[in-house]
């Protein structure tokens, strides 16, 4: 047997290269599950009329022309296609030849106020993963005043925990997390105000008088406009205390006083 030549040796690593590439990518887009905000684009072969570009919403649904909304989120790009075909051929098409695609990625983030520099939505990177101690340094850094051993860390599930930068610097963000940096000094007299308000963080308790609910979200900039307010959070010592606040505002129930020390956290509408 001749031995092989460098050349063809050359063109059969090349060939192996890209094959393995392309099996590598078809396995990450079947990996990939379909988002809240990614946006699909639909094309059905001689059926222009049938063109689609659209978002998906908060429910998980798309609406597609004849067949309605049909539920796409969770799922993966080839799955949503079959489903979409199927109904098509069921009453309306015949070989419906569609051609799902996504055109664009729901955006990526996590909240951090508190005592840091530049509090704010800071976005996840395109490639890779965000970790606390990169979080907190897109936000500007701690202040001198922060607590860095008592961060809160909120889920878009509502669970809470509490991290410390310097052993779990590096425990990776997922999107919608809500992180809070405490203040060290004038603990005793503050509250702190995680989730979807426009600026998470330290409320400062009054010397004198009481501090309400209403009055402390005013202070940390007002609800979002996702934010449900009809089941505010609050933590103290412990306990936990649903307030609705669309009922305090509307005079259906009495108004709800904070105390030195409390966190309120105020979760994403579902709807």
């Amino acid at each position: 047997m001749k031995p092989m030549s460098a050349l063809l040796r050359y063109i059969l690593l090349s060939l192996a290269c890209v094959f393995a590439s392309g099996t590598l990518q078809a396995a990450d887009t079947k990996e990939y599950t379909l988002q809240k905000d990614d946006t699909l684009k639909m094309v059905v072969f001689q059926e222009p009329e049938l063109a689609t570009e659209a978002q998906i919403g908060k429910s998980g649904y798309v609406s597609f022309p004849l067949i309605g909304n049909v539920k796409v989120i969770d799922k993966s790009l080839k799955q949503a296609e079959d489903e979409i075909k199927a109904l098509y051929e069921k009453d309306y098409l015949v070989n419906a030849n569609v051609n799902l695609s996504i055109h664009g990625y729901a955006e990526k983030w996590v909240i951090v106020g508190g005592d840091v520099r530049r509090p704010g939505t800071i976005p996840f990177p395109e490639e890779g993963a965000l970790d606390l101690r990169g979080a907190v340094a897109q936000a500007g850094g701690q202040l001198e005043t922060a607590n860095v051993s008592r961060i809160i860390v909120r889920s878009k599930s509502g669970a809470i925990n509490t991290y410390s930068l310097k052993s779990s610097g590096s425990r990776i963000l997922k999107h919608g997390d809500s992180v809070t940096v405490p203040r060290l000094t004038l603990k005793k007299s503050t509250v702190t105000i995680s989730g979807n308000v426009n600026r998470p963080g330290i409320v400062e308790y009054p010397k004198e008088g009481k501090l309400d609910i209403i009055t402390a979200i005013a202070q940390a900039g007002g609800f979002d406009r996702i934010a449900y307010k009809n089941a505010v959070t609050v933590h103290r010592n412990q306990r936990q205390t649903l307030v609705d606040l669309r009922a305090i505002q509307e005079g259906k129930a009495k108004m709800y006083f904070l105390e030195a020390g409390d966190l309120i956290v105020v979760r994403e509408s579902r709807f």
